[in-house]
């Protein structure tokens, strides 16, 4: 598995609840069709927000992002993200612990 985690800050005189309500439609019209993606939470950060996608493996996770930028609804979310303030990374999942506390 791997987790992706993508961090950016919402684009200039995008709200908070627009960002929220494009989640939303992002998830539904875009991350429900991703082949191989498990997840994806959605966070505010002090510096804007965070999206955490778990995939089934490296190679899902780059067919998307080779093909992202060609898909309509997937541009429709990135458009109301700032571009210069987004940082993408992936790291490979070597051990799982869930606890029901």
């Amino acid at each position: 598995m791997i987790v992706e985690i993508t961090t950016y800050k919402a684009a200039k005189n995008v709200t908070h609840e627009e960002l929220l309500l494009a989640s939303k439609v992002f998830n539904k019209d875009y991350c429900s069709k991703c082949k191989g993606l498990i997840s994806r939470q959605f966070l505010k950060t002090e510096e804007g927000y965070m999206d955490i996608f778990v995939w089934k493996s490296k190679e899902d996770v780059e067919k998307i992002q080779n093909t992202f930028m060609q898909d309509d609804n997937a541009m429709k979310f990135a458009s109301l993200t700032d571009a210069n303030s987004l940082t993408m990374k992936n790291y490979e999942v070597l051990e799982t612990s869930n606890f029901n506390n």
